[in-house]
C-alpha cells in the first residue's frame, strides 16, 4: 500500500504453455477475420493490445478474467472492508517478436467519472515463460485530481518491477509510470485488468449493452480501444490497407479500410459467444 503495487500469483508455470496455445488459437479463430490468422498481427501499433469485439468476449479471456477476479476480490475486501468492489473490461495483448511500443513519458492513468472516495487499480497477468516489467515511481499514487491520461513533466528515476511468469500485478491507477520501448525477444502474451473500490452501487460504464451485444467496451481509461491510431491513415496507408484486407467486408468502410472503432458482434451479424452466466456478469457491478 506504500509502494502502490502488489504482485499476486494467478497460474502455475507448468500451465502457461497450454494457456498460450489456447490464447493464440482463440485469436486465430476470431470471426471478424476472413481466414484463420496465421501471423501474429491482430491490431496495428507497437503496443499490440487488441480492439476487436471478439477479443473481449471469447471464452478464454472470460475465464482468465474470472480467475483474476477471484484472486483480487478477497485482497481488496481485506484492505477496504467497508467498500464494494467491481472489475472493468480491459484488453488482451499479443506483441510479436521484434516489435516495441512507442515510448510514453511519465504519466498517470485516471478513470473519469469516479465518485468521491473511489480507488481504481490497473494491471495485467503475465502469461509468458519469462518475466515482464512495469516501470513506475513507487509511492506517487493519490497525488492528482485530474482524469484521463495525465502526463508528468518532471523527470524521475523509476523502478522496474519484475512480474514473474504466471503472476499478475495490481497497482494504483494514478501511480506515476511509463511505457518502456523495449523490443520483444519473443512473442508476448498479456491480459489486462482493472478494479474499482467504491461506496457506490453503480458501475462507471454501462456494461449491459456491451455484454448483450458483445461489443467493444470502454476500458478503465474511459476510452473505446481502436484497431489503429489516427496517424495510420495518413502516414501508413499501405500498411493499413494490407491489414484491412484480413477483415470481412462488413467490418470495412467503402474505401476498404477496417473500422477503427469496431461495432459489436451482433451488429455485424456474427455468431455470438455463449451468453454470459450470472457469475460472469456480477463481477462488473459493485458488490
Amino acid at each position: 500500500m506504500e509502494k502502490g503495487y502488489v504482485l499476486f500469483k494467478v497460474f502455475n508455470t507448468e500451465d502457461l504453455p497450454r494457456l498460450r496455445e489456447v490464447f493464440l488459437e482463440t485469436c486465430r479463430g476470431f470471426p471478424e477475420f476472413k481466414e484463420r490468422v496465421e501471423d501474429f498481427q491482430f491490431v496495428l501499433g507497437g503496443f499490440s493490445a487488441l480492439g476487436n469485439p471478439s477479443s473481449f468476449h471469447n471464452p478464454f479471456v472470460r475465464c482468465v478474467r474470472r480467475v483474476v477476479y477471484e484472486r483480487v476480490f478477497p485482497f481488496l475486501k481485506k484492505k477496504f472492508p467497508t467498500k464494494k468492489v467491481h472489475c472493468f473490461f480491459d484488453r488482451i495483448l499479443l506483441r510479436p517478436t521484434g516489435s516495441a511500443p512507442s515510448k510514453e513519458s511519465w504519466h498517470r492513468d485516471v478513470t473519469p467519472n469516479t465518485e468521491e472516495g473511489d480507488t481504481v487499480f490497473g494491471g495485467w497477468v503475465n502469461l509468458d515463460d519469462t518475466p515482464q516489467f512495469f516501470s513506475c515511481v513507487p509511492g506517487t499514487q493519490g497525488e492528482t485530481t485530474e482524469a484521463g491520461f495525465v502526463p508528468i513533466k518532471e523527470k524521475f528515476k523509476g523502478t522496474k518491477v519484475e512480474i514473474p511468469p504466471g503472476f499478475g500485478i495490481l497497482f494504483y491507477q494514478d501511480l506515476i509510470h511509463e511505457v518502456l520501448p523495449t523490443k520483444t525477444k519473443q512473442n508476448m502474451y498479456r491480459v489486462f485488468h482493472g478494479f474499482r473500490v467504491t461506496d457506490s452501487s453503480n458501475p462507471i460504464f454501462d456494461v449491459e449493452e456491451t455484454i448483450k451485444k458483445q461489443g467493444v467496451p470502454k476500458i478503465p481509461s474511459g476510452q473505446i480501444p481502436p484497431l489503429y491510431s489516427k496517424s495510420h491513415p495518413v502516414f501508413h496507408k499501405e500498411k493499413l490497407q494490407v491489414f484491412s484486407e484480413k477483415f470481412k467486408d462488413i467490418c470495412r468502410n467503402e474505401k476498404g479500410i477496417v473500422h477503427r472503432f469496431m461495432n459489436s458482434l451482433e451488429d455485424y451479424g456474427f455468431p455470438l459467444y455463449p451468453p454470459y452466466k450470472q457469475k460472469e456478469i456480477e463481477i462488473f457491478y459493485p458488490r
